[in-house]
């Protein structure tokens, strides 16, 4: 199994980019060995939302998945991340796993915002058509709310993997 985890420190400022990844933690009970996991906590703040997408594509390509592959998980991950930030308290954490051909995608954040951020006027074209997004890009998406946050869980049948690069660099999140 290959695990990937990247942490956010408490006095990041949005400007700041976590590290690089720490080393694989042992494979829990019951996960088949070939299962790769990634796992990213950041804050659940706007300015967070395009280090999520890097990292995530980042990883993917280290993976091997297809660019197909790779852009719908991007493109999902920025809309679960942008809702977390939005909706969600202060910490949002997101985990990839890849097995047997499924890339699972599951973002959880730590509930509802103590302040509510400030209504903004805004075009309603522009929000609302997030779950409608991710029902067209993957085969899965369960929401589960509860009192300590909201987990998304969406499933990728993912494609074959691309050939490995000559040279393949660990993922780069900094």
């Amino acid at each position: 199994m290959s695990t990937t985890t990247l942490t956010k420190k408490k006095h990041w400022s949005p400007g700041a980019r976590p590290a690089a990844s720490r080393p694989a933690a042992p494979r829990p009970a019951g996960r088949p060995a070939s299962e790769r996991v990634a796992v990213l906590a950041l804050p659940a703040e706007i300015p967070w939302v395009p280090e999520a997408r890097h990292c995530v594509t980042a990883v993917l390509a280290r993976w091997r998945l297809s660019s197909g592959d790779r852009e719908s998980a991007e493109l999902i991950v920025a809309e679960l991340a942008a809702n977390a930030a939005q909706h969600g308290g202060e910490d949002m954490t997101l985990q990839l796993s890849l097995h047997a051909g499924a890339l699972r995608i599951s973002v959880t954040d730590s509930g509802t915002r103590a302040r509510p951020l400030p209504a903004r006027h805004t075009d309603p074209d522009e929000h609302g058509r997030g779950l409608s997004i991710l029902e067209l890009l993957a085969h899965e998406v369960r929401v589960h709310q509860s009192p300590r946050g909201r987990h998304v869980n969406v499933v990728l049948h993912a494609a074959s993997e691309e050939p490995e690069p000559v040279e393949t660099p660990g993922p780069r999140c900094g």
